[in-house]
């Protein structure tokens, strides 16, 4: 194929023009005209994408032959070559969905079968003059799993012709969006139609490669500029970059052993707790404030400070006979000061069981509560080595769920920190794979948890869904920064594509050493998110909050069999975890035979893997 220069600024277009319904020649016609009108009405000289909407030629009756389809498009490849424009659209052939991309020049129309229907298990990126372009119609770009495929092949932009509804889940798809375009640094945009269903509704949205929203729209058209120079520049930062950090490795085989589960009893992920649950209960999210460990010298005043002002004042609302989970934020007993080698935190840490955790389980016996709560602990059997953990408490006082997180700031150079993917052999040969995602059955839910940065990795959220979790307790220390509401919402995204609730617990303010003053760092913000991604309750600041929701475990669990089989809903993980296995992601074990000495060696390694992946193709240099 030949296409030029590619041009490092230019718009895309999302075109939703009103579209008459059939197949037959004069209606193929006259929605030609009507998008070409449309096209026009735009006027924008620098357009380098038109994406139509799904339906876009026949107004949602589809094609009866891929013969038909390929000569109804015929005209936009000639529209193509003198205009200099890629297009991109939709259409059901033969009953199947298939998205299309049309570029100048192009030998050959590209098709792309939906993976969402069970049509595909591979994404073809047509390289153009406006980047690296994928199109994935309709559901597909629902699973993170799916848009990943179209990641691994080099993709830029992710076209998304669809067709849209005014339900209970508009939010959450609209937040699926956002988040493909954060979680990969792709630009992701979106068309759909009114006509294209009884029930649809014009859509136009385009989201930059940040997971900001840069236009959005219920009419005939929207457009916006596209920075590629740009993207291409952030792809090639090691600092929170998602597509450089990604451990296929782990999640590959993670996605292969729910494939297993699920052949021998099909109904175990989506299967409700085989115990008698509670249909609703509330649940505490203690946005509380952190005094930092200074030295080992004043390492047990300081904890002990820290654990009677958390539950002191959780305990007011613990007490309550409707509470039955309380969730403490990230770092909450000790602060996050990296800057120690490990013989530091062999002194600071927090050993599992110990005085502090016996504490916890003395709060969940006299309250009767499930408490949850991360630490940084040492693990003598893991010497010179410390983790960022977080615990499960019945009301018993039996530790239920120990999780150490797997996505933590040891790669962004900020913690010198243990994670098992770092030592995967020798962790899933201790404790087996379960050990790294585990979920606990109990009478108000399958309690999961994951701790702060864990929250932008899609393929975690996954595996804890198909473990089926229902509720996800979240200790989080989240930060004031221009990326905080991509985050936000990818993590409202999460909770919807996976139907779970989340228990976001956050810091609310800290202290850094004796003397120097309380801050805010920590936003708070606290939330606790529903199933269809709405915020049940929310801290809007920062500051000590003890902050209480509701769980309908009951209606979650009713609206999981309701929605099992849609395919907006409905996750095949045997059509990805090939193409995880092959893609050369992360690599696991890279501290298997010794630990990280200095938090600087993680971005080294993210650097690293960037230029490994520019040379493969699947990132493009600016």
């Amino acid at each position: 194929m030949i296409f030029g220069i590619v041009a490092m600024t230019f718009s895309i277009v999302c075109l939703s023009p009103a579209l008459r319904c059939g197949a037959d020649p004069d209606t193929l016609t006259d929605n030609l005209r009507r998008i070409e009108t449309a096209w026009h009405a735009v006027g924008a000289p620098s357009t380098r994408v038109v994406l139509l909407p799904s339906g876009c030629l026949t107004g949602g009756a589809g094609f009866a032959t891929q013969a038909a389809a390929s000569a109804a498009v015929a005209p936009l490849c000639a529209w193509a070559n003198s205009a200099e424009v890629c297009f991109g659209g939709a259409e059901r052939i033969d009953g199947r969905l298939q998205g299309f991309i049309v570029a100048p020049h192009a030998d050959d129309v590209t098709w792309q079968a939906s993976i969402a229907d069970g049509f595909a298990t591979k994404v073809t990126v047509l390289e153009s003059s406006a980047g690296k372009i994928a199109c994935l119609p309709g559901a597909d770009i629902l699973h993170p799993e799916y848009v990943r495929l179209a990641l691994f092949a080099g993709a830029e932009i992710i076209l998304n012709p669809t067709d849209e509804r005014s339900d209970d889940r508009s939010t959450a798809r609209h937040y699926a969006r956002g988040a493909r375009a954060w979680e990969n640094l792709a630009v992701v945009a979106a068309c759909a139609a009114a006509s294209t269903s009884a029930v649809g509704r014009s859509v136009q949205e385009i989201w930059n490669h940040s997971g900001h929203l840069s236009v959005s729209g219920d009419g005939p058209a929207a457009s916006a500029l596209i920075d590629l120079k740009t993207l291409r520049a952030r792809r090639a930062e090691p600092w929170i970059n998602f597509p450089a950090q990604l451990r296929t490795a782990l999640y590959a085989r993670e996605f292969e052993h729910a494939a297993e589960r699920t052949r021998e009893s099909p109904t175990e992920s989506t299967a409700n707790s085989s115990m008698e649950s509670i249909e609703a209960y509330d649940v505490l999210m203690m946005q509380s404030h952190q005094n930092f460990v200074a030295n080992p010298e004043t390492r047990d005043a300081t904890i002990a400070d820290n654990m009677q002002r958390a539950l002191g004042l959780a305990r007011l609302f613990a007490m309550r006979p409707s509470t039955k989970l309380v969730v403490f934020p990230e770092f909450f007993l000790q602060g996050s000061d990296g800057a120690h080698p490990h013989e530091y935190w062999e002194r600071c840490g927090i050993r599992i069981p110990g005085p502090e955790t016996e504490q916890l389980a003395a709060f969940a016996k006299a309250c009767g509560v499930y408490v949850s709560g991360a630490v940084l602990e040492y693990d003598p059997s893991w010497p010179r080595r410390y983790f960022n953990t977080s615990l499960i408490i019945a009301p018993t006082g039996e530790i239920v769920l120990r999780y150490r997180k797997l996505q933590c700031a040891d790669l962004n150079g900020l913690l010198n920190i243990t994670t098992p993917g770092n030592v995967y052999s020798e962790y899933v040969a201790r404790y087996g794979i379960d050990a790294l995602v585990p979920v606990v059955d109990t009478p108000i839910g399958k309690l999961g948890t994951l701790i702060c940065f864990d929250s932008n990795w899609p393929e975690l959220w996954r595996s804890l869904a198909l473990r089926g979790a229902e509720v996800i307790c979240n200790p989080t220390s989240e930060i004031h920064s221009n990326r905080r509401p991509y985050w936000y919402q990818a993590k409202r995204a999460h909770a919807a594509q996976n139907m779970l609730y989340v228990a976001s617990a956050n810091a609310g303010s800290e202290q850094f050493f004796p003397g120097a003053p309380v801050t805010a760092m920590n936003r708070g913000h606290s939330a606790l998110i529903d199933y269809n991604g709405e915020l049940v309750a929310y801290a809007d600041g920062p500051g000590v909050i003890p902050l209480l929701g509701r769980i309908e475990l009951g209606a979650l669990r009713r609206a999981r069999d309701a929605l099992a089989d849609d395919p907006r809903v409905h996750f095949r993980p045997e059509s990805v975890a090939r193409a995880y296995a092959d893609f050369p992601g992360f690599p696991l074990d890279c501290f298997l035979d010794a630990p990280m000495e200095a938090a600087a060696e993680g971005p080294k390694l993210v650097a690293a893997q960037i230029a490994a992946l520019q040379a493969l193709g699947v990132l493009t240099p600016p």
